[in-house]
């Protein structure tokens, strides 16, 4: 901006001279020329009227000339012509005097700048009355034609009628011209002197004019040498400021450039500017080409957008910058060894204004990574110490042996994790095995979790599914493929490990938390008998199982609006071998119960159900049958109408193969890996993993599922297990 305004106060000096210039030629040339004009059309008037000053002699020596040969019956053509000739030399004259008069040379108008004399004027009328006078008398002889004598024999050459008429006009006329010729000599001369008089008058004006002309030009000359001095004062001045601003311009740290109407970037920036975008050549690139690349896609259309905005008058600058897109905006750069370099830089526009009017945009670019990095870390750091609060506090509600079992049984699942990635795989189908076992054992952690209100584990257990998840959606898969696992693997393993830290040292203070889960278990929801022959339900203290189940339905009843009464039977009596499995098998029914069979209370309502939902749970052995485990709710029930449709839409099945099964074959499709019913994905559903996990638990250990339904009314799984010698046996075959 201060090189344009230095560049205006050069061209000043130029302008004015100009200007001065165009003055001078105004004043002094242009009249000048008119002057020169009217003095030559004024000589040439002389010089005619010099010549035409004879005429009247010429004319009256012609008429006489005529009278004489007349007389001696001579040849009068010659004469006669002379008379034609001059006459009309005569009138020409007149008429071009008249012309030069009638254009304003001969004119009295005073806004003229050089008046007629008053002479000129009454010359030019008294020879014209005197030559009107005079030419009345010529007319009959000028226009005589034919021959004026007759011939006969008897009488010789005499004078025809037409002759003896012409002898008496020329006799008139020589009569009229001896009046005539001294008056019209005497006009003549005085006109002649009054042009005379009025050429040394523009001569006289000429001059003066060409003096005025002479000193204007001293006075150009004395101004130019003085815009001269002032032109190369102000270059050195433009110069040094250019100097200081080359200085300001490669010193900033700031990227500093303007935008034009174009939204091209000018010719002069700050150096920083090449440094932050790692480019050369700036000057005439757009803003458009500066960003492509470096953002997204979207944030560069909206970047082109809010510098329209900016350009629009109506615009309040304060009010747009508010919403400036590129307050804060990440950069990738190509580091050239197929690596990229990530900053984030800070935009700043500013509008320019000339005279009132937006010329154009300022924008500063600020290097703002140290900035983003800091705030970053220290959010972190507070997430951080968050997350431990919430651990803190979830561990206090927490039975410590629920939680020590819990711990054991994590870190026995992500051993397995560990060891399953490990494994070495070639072909797909191993591969999708491996996914499908990581996906067990992480649903089985982020299950339990649930259950206890561990919220930090089940979220990076969540997290970790959701990469399981897109690594399920591709259609090839390689080892390389599983190398994020790792990463989440060892995030999930260090987060158990500090709870494990944690329940540790509340132990050595004597702070653990179990005076916490003690107090808050006779308000819990306990354990009810509800199954006939089978034995009362022990408390909380001896029952994990039904203690984790209880924590869990009351959570998810919470979230989703719904209230459920837990009833457990024979949870405890359950043998070790199976305690794991049967913990698994029982949670995930639960969450299935919760989030697909319960309705929340205003349904059930209007349904003429109890508002408060019921889910049953017994387990009990049968002898030599081995063991049975119940899991029953009162909620919608399973609508096979349903279950086929989403088995359709899913691509599981076509129409056809859908219509010909039967509703018992139907239900089945619960357990296929990937079904559900759910349209939406959340923490506890929308995956199509629990049952599908159910139902390999139960595989593993040799046992069966089996399923009844009353659509509205209850869901009821039903799975039995071998008894354990044979299913040891099974799982070491």
């Amino acid at each position: 901006m201060k090189r344009s305004t230095s560049r205006l106060k050069g061209q000043s000096g130029p302008i004015a001279f100009g200007a001065l210039l165009m003055l001078f030629a105004l004043a002094v040339l242009l009249p000048g020329l008119k002057l020169a004009g009217r003095l030559d059309d004024t000589a040439a008037a002389l010089r005619l009227v010099s010549e035409q000053g004879r005429q009247p002699d010429v004319l009256a020596g012609a008429l006489a000339s005529v009278r004489d040969r007349l007389e001696s019956f001579g040849y009068v053509d010659e004469p006669l012509a002379e008379i034609r000739a001059g006459s009309a030399d005569f009138e020409r004259m007149l008429a071009r005097l008249g012309a030069r008069s009638s254009a304003g040379l001969l004119d009295s108008d005073p806004a003229r700048a050089i008046e007629a004399s008053a002479a000129m004027r009454a010359g030019l009328k008294q020879l014209r009355e005197a030559w009107t006078s005079y030419r009345g008398a010529l007319e009959p002889v000028r226009h005589f034609s034919g021959v004026p004598y007759a011939d006969s024999e008897s009488a010789g050459t005499q004078l025809n009628p037409a002759g003896r008429e012409l002898a008496q006009q020329a006799q008139k006329a020589l009569a009229a011209a001896r009046q005539a010729t001294p008056l019209l000599a005497a006009d003549t001369g005085r006109l002649a002197a009054a042009l005379e008089a009025e050429s040394a008058r523009l001569s006289t004006w000429l001059r003066l004019l060409m003096l005025a002309a002479l000193g204007g030009a001293l006075g150009l000359g004395v101004a130019l040498g003085y815009f001269a001095l002032a032109r190369r004062r102000e270059a050195r001045q433009l110069l040094e400021a250019q100097r200081q601003t080359e200085d300001i311009l490669r010193t900033v740290k700031d990227g500093l450039f303007l935008l034009d109407e174009n939204s091209r970037i000018g010719a002069t920036h700050s150096t920083s500017l090449q440094r932050l975008f790692k480019r050369e050549r700036l000057a005439g690139l757009s803003f458009e080409d500066l960003l492509q690349g470096l953002v997204p896609e979207r944030t560069l259309q909206t970047a082109l957008k809010f510098v329209e905005v900016l350009w629009s008058e109506r615009t309040r600058e304060n009010l747009v910058r508010s919403i400036n897109p590129l307050q804060e905006v990440e950069v990738s750069f190509d580091t050239g060894n197929g690596a990229q370099e990530s900053r984030w830089l800070e935009f700043d526009f500013h509008r320019v204004r000339s005279d009132g009017r937006l010329v154009s945009l300022l924008v500063s670019v600020n290097d703002v990574t140290p900035r983003v990095r800091l705030a970053r870390e220290l959010a972190e750091s507070q997430e951080k110490a968050q997350t431990q609060l919430d651990t803190l506090l979830g561990v206090l509600h927490v039975d410590a042996r629920h939680l020590r079992s819990f711990l054991s049984d994590s870190d026995a699942a992500m051993k397995m994790v560990n060891a399953i990635l490990r494994d070495p795989a070639r072909e797909e189908v191993a591969f999708r095995r491996k996914l499908d076992n990581i996906f067990r054992q992480i649903h089985s952690i982020k299950g339990e979790a649930a259950a206890l209100g561990l919220g930090t584990v089940e979220s990076r257990a969540h997290e970790f599914e959701d990469a399981l998840k897109e690594l399920r959606q591709r259609s090839t898969l390689s080892g390389g493929d599983f190398l994020p696992l790792v990463v989440k693997l060892d995030d999930l393993f260090t987060h158990l490990g500090s709870l494990g830290d944690l329940v540790t040292k509340l132990g050595q203070l004597n702070f653990g938390p179990e005076p916490a889960a003690r107090a808050a278990a006779g308000t819990a929801a306990a354990a009810t008998p509800e199954f006939g022959a089978a034995p009362a339900a022990a408390g909380p203290a001896d029952d994990p199982i039904g203690h984790t189940l209880t924590q869990l339905a009351a959570r998810l009843g919470h979230d989703r609006g719904k209230t459920v009464r837990v009833a457990t039977a024979g949870l405890a009596d359950v043998p070790v071998d199976y305690r794991r499995a049967i913990k698994d098998i029982a949670v995930q029914m639960v969450r299935n119960s919760l989030v697909h069979g319960i309705e929340v209370p205003d349904f059930r309502a209007r349904c003429g159900k109890p508002t408060t939902g019921t889910i049953k749970i017994e387990f009990r052995s049968e002898g030599a049958a081995g063991y049975r485990l119940v899991v029953e709710d009162d909620g919608a029930g399973l609508s096979p109408a349903r279950i086929r449709e989403t088995a359709v839409k899913r691509g599981l099945l076509s129409a056809e193969e859908a219509a010909r099964l039967e509703s018992r074959q139907l239900l089945t499709l619960l357990f296929r890996p990937g079904f559900t019913t759910q349209d939406s994905i959340d923490e506890d559903a929308g995956r199509g993993v629990g049952m599908n996990l159910v139902a390999e638990l139960v595989k593993e250990l040799h046992g069966r599922v089996g399923i009844a339904t009353g659509e509205g009314r209850y869901t009821r799984f039903t799975i039995v297990l071998p008894p354990l010698p044979a299913a040891v046996a099974g799982a070491a075959a």
